[in-house]
C-alpha cells in the first residue's frame, strides 16, 4: 500500500490550482479548477503521476498549457 505524505502547499497556474503530493514510490500533481473560466480537464486527465517532482510539475504544467491553448483538443 502506498504511503501518502502530507500535500505540499498548492501552486496557482494559469487559473488551475496543482496540489503536489508524494506518494510512495511516486510524486503526484492533482490539478484542480482555480479559476472558473478556465476550461475543465477530464476525470482522468487531472492526476500527473512521476518518479522525480520537478519532472512531475513540469508534465502538469505543460498538460495545462496545451489544454488552454489547444481546447478543442480535450
Amino acid at each position: 500500500m502506498a504511503h501518502l505524505e502530507s500535500p505540499r502547499e498548492a501552486i496557482e497556474y494559469r487559473g488551475y490550482s496543482l496540489q503536489v503530493t508524494y506518494a510512495s514510490p511516486q510524486w503526484q500533481v492533482l490539478i484542480g479548477m482555480a479559476a472558473k473560466d478556465r476550461p475543465a480537464l477530464p476525470p482522468g486527465q487531472q492526476l500527473v503521476k512521476g518518479w522525480n517532482e520537478e519532472e512531475t510539475l513540469k508534465r502538469a504544467k505543460t498538460r495545462i498549457d496545451l489544454l488552454i491553448e489547444s481546447p478543442s483538443l480535450h
